[in-house]
């Protein structure tokens, strides 16, 4: 789906200009670029009684929000006596941005209990909301609310509304009638229309809408590169860019790179890669992730060394990309290195995905004690993909005491993983502890619980076959065993000749 760009909120977003007298801890709030300052502007505002005026709980409101620390936004928030429509505005726009789209309903919910009156801002968020969380139905109340209330849709809530509806099969004609509604060129709206189609496999209206946008700019071709490359068209959408004589930007380079990537074609990722006039900290993490997708680990590290060397500092997904690449080439002292470097040269927190390449890579190594002393000095609690990373070590190495602990964490994370039952399942019967094997796999059972079978894919004459370990699902089932059949006899043979 094409990002819809959130709305500049002009005296929402921005900091408000302030008069010529006032307090200094206020006016210092519109200078604040990081959570530390704003921790330090809040303490005299709480001394000086400041912060119980409405409109300055809104402004440390909005300094925590634009920092991204959602805890104390939401904690500001709370202690807003009589919060009003911009206040709610904030923090839902807040719990959006911190990925907690359900609570930014909920707090919907409680501005119309509270009986505020939303704003065309409100309503972006709103819909954003549930575009987020496949609200459909919900989306649809709002905005019925919306037409009853008789609001004028601008240009954010009507790129939502399209948003919004294109997200499911079923509201392409009702994304098409708001489309149709709106006078003026959106082209946002477009974009987002764009990727409804190609995400419904619809191709050619796809490429009718991109034809009938006016002004295309760099989200119209990414929507175009992303949609394509799901319907196995990526390579053509970039030889009609190369025809036409479009220039490739920074936003669409990088989505050709991540086409190609994930296409299996590294080397072509590469050569786009090389051509971009221009490049930023995404498109060279583009290439170092495609890169270690790929295997290539020592191909990772040359672009971090380049990046470097042009003045752009890596960022956490960069290093994702190559602790990732360190832990699939088994570069033990290098993931340090980079995670050491990362943490104390770059100043980048390490996140649950930087932890579990970590955990991960020493896993893999067999050096168990090593990765069960990173997941306990972990600053924040591990979640499942940790102790699922580190179970599956414990599985390979057949060390059955840490691997029985991440166990444990797993069931009360993910009590109703099959997956996860099933690999310490595999783990006891692999040293030999066939009754709790056969315990797991008896829950696994009476609890009807999912467990992801091993599957492979090929393509031919444009037709995907796919096979599922342990089935025999599969509609040509007897013409391949028969073929199967007549590959062993002729390999038979062919060892007879080589004996005799």
């Amino acid at each position: 789906m094409a990002a819809v760009a959130p709305p500049s909120l002009p005296n929402q977003n921005k900091s408000p200009s302030f008069p010529a007298r006032m307090p200094a801890p206020v006016v210092l709030l519109q200078m604040c670029n990081n959570f530390q300052e704003v921790r330090q502007v809040h303490a005299p505002l709480v001394v000086s009684g400041l912060i119980e005026r409405p409109i300055n709980g809104g402004r440390l409101l909005q300094a925590y929000v634009t920092v991204s620390n959602t805890n104390h936004a939401l904690s500001t928030f709370d202690r807003i006596s009589d919060p009003d429509v911009f206040a709610y505005n904030t923090m839902m726009r807040g719990l959006i941005l911190g990925k907690s789209p359900y609570h930014a309903l909920k707090l919907y919910s409680k501005l119309l209990l509270d009986g505020l009156k939303p704003d065309n801002y409100t309503y972006t968020f709103v819909l954003k909301a549930c575009s987020q969380v496949n609200a459909h139905s919900e989306a649809r109340e709002v905005h019925g609310r919306m037409i009853k209330a008789g609001i004028a849709p601008n240009t954010y809530i009507h790129s939502s509304l399209i948003n919004m509806y294109s997200s499911s099969s079923d509201g392409l004609v009702c994304a098409e009638r708001v489309l149709a509604g709106f006078s003026e060129e959106n082209t946002h709206a477009k974009n987002s229309l764009i990727s409804g189609y190609l995400s419904q496999g619809q191709v050619e209206s796809a490429r009718s809408m991109f034809d009938n946008v006016v002004a295309k700019d760099d989200a119209s071709w990414s929507a175009m590169v992303a949609g394509y490359t799901k319907n196995d068209q990526g390579k053509w959408i970039h030889a009609y860019i190369d025809r036409i004589g479009a220039r490739i930007s920074v936003t669409v380079g990088t989505a050709l790179i991540d086409m190609y990537a994930k296409c299996g074609s590294i080397e072509h990722a590469y050569e786009v890669f090389r051509k971009m006039p221009l490049k930023d900290v995404v498109s060279w993490g583009a290439i170092i992730s495609g890169f270690a997708i790929h295997g290539r680990a020592e191909k990772c590290f040359e672009p971090l060394d380049d990046m470097v060397a042009d003045g752009i500092h890596p960022n956490e997904v960069v290093f994702v990309g190559i602790l990732s690449a360190c832990s699939h080439a088994g570069y033990i002292e290098r993931g340090y290195k980079y995670f050491d470097q990362m943490v104390h040269h770059y100043g980048i927190k390490p996140s649950i995905e930087h932890y579990g390449c970590m955990v991960d890579l020493l896993g893999r190594a067999g050096r168990l004690a090593e990765a069960e002393e990173l997941v306990m000095s972990m600053p924040e609690e591990p979640n499942s993909v940790i102790w699922g990373a580190f179970l599956g070590a414990c599985r390979m190495h057949s060390d059955v005491r840490r691997g029985n602990l991440a166990f444990k964490h797993l069931t009360e994370l993910e009590p109703m993983s099959g997956d996860r039952h099933k690999l310490a399942g595999i783990m006891f019967a692999n040293v030999g502890e066939k009754e709790t094997a056969t315990n797991i796999r008896k829950i696994i059972i009476d609890n009807d619980m999912e467990t992801t079978r091993g599957l492979s894919s090929i393509e031919i004459d444009g037709v995907v076959q796919e096979f599922v370990a342990g089935t025999i699902h599969h509609s040509r089932h007897k013409e391949i065993f028969r073929m199967w059949e007549r590959v062993n006899r002729l390999l038979d043979i062919h060892e007879l000749r080589i004996c005799i």
